[in-house]
């Protein structure tokens, strides 16, 4: 089903596939079922191989019991994680700054596009 919604004159269309395609840029339902996947404890996993240098894992291992890890490599995994999110939420803002720049090439004032971003805009 696909939902429109007019701003300042300029249609938008919101539907299941452009959800699927980025669930990341999307509010909502996908999100919250992206975020309750990466919450499962039982998500499948798979077995890498990765080079480090020995005083790394040292002090991963030093550091974990004392973030309450049960290991050193359920931290590798929680700063991998860190890290992951932090880049999927910038490339989001990238994204959201592409937007924008296009709606301004299209004659959307700053006013309208300053709106629509602050109904988006976590607070």
């Amino acid at each position: 089903m696909d939902v429109y919604f007019v701003l300042s004159g300029i249609t938008f269309v919101w539907n299941d596939e452009k959800s699927r395609i980025n669930p990341i840029n999307h509010d909502g339902i996908m999100k919250v079922e992206a975020l309750k996947k990466r919450l499962e404890k039982n998500r499948p996993m798979t077995t890498i191989t990765i080079r480090i240098p020995e005083d790394v894992i040292e002090d991963l291992k030093r550091v974990a019991p004392l973030l309450g890890f049960s290991g050193y490599q359920p931290l590798m995994r929680a700063y991998i994680g860190q890290g992951l999110r932090a880049d999927l939420e910038r490339l989001e803002g990238d994204t959201i700054s592409a937007l924008v720049a296009s709606l301004k090439r299209h004659g959307v004032s700053d006013e309208v596009l300053q709106e629509a971003l602050s109904e988006i805009t976590p607070r």
